[in-house]
């Protein structure tokens, strides 16, 4: 009469235990299987982030980059700037967004070279607001404000 239950907790004891890792290992393998089925999607979006991440400039550039940046192209395509607004930055998540307005007087041709060379940069660059207007008192000119903004990746941020 006490062999019977003490079989049945001996029983309990010794294969309770395995059925528990059974099951949590059937559970594992199927999470091995779905993570498994996306991996290669999973690759493919860390090599595009990591491609983006190489076209964003360095954060240690972030106060004079984009000063610098629309300073020479101005000069390399004859624009005059006539004003640069400081600079704003806003953290959005692991990024630093910054931005710049600036104001410039010229001819409506050259201000396309420049914004073409602006735009064209393989550091990520865009303009985010403008305004033209013609110039009343130079004919055939044009004044032109527009905030120019890029990304900087905080420290830990991004692709690894």
């Amino acid at each position: 009469m006490i062999a019977l239950p003490s079989l049945l907790c001996l029983y309990a004891l010794v294969y309770s235990p395995l059925s528990t890792k059974l099951k949590r290992s059937v559970g594992e393998e199927r999470n091995m299987k779905v993570v498994a089925q996306f991996a290669d999607d999973y690759e493919s979006a860390k090599l595009k982030l990591a491609g983006y991440q190489r076209r964003l400039p360095l954060l240690k550039d972030k106060d004079d980059w984009l000063n610098y940046l629309i300073t020479t192209t101005a000069k390399n395509s004859g624009v005059s700037v006539d004003s640069l607004g400081a600079q704003r930055e806003t953290e959005v998540g692991n990024y630093l967004l910054v931005s710049r307005e600036v104001s410039a007087s010229t001819a409506y041709g050259t201000f396309g070279k420049w914004l073409a060379e602006i735009e064209n940069s393989p550091i990520f660059l865009r303009v985010t607001e403008m305004t033209l207007r013609r110039d009343e008192a130079n004919r055939g000119s044009i004044k032109v404000s527009f905030t120019l903004s890029t990304v900087f990746p905080r420290q830990g941020g991004g692709a690894k």
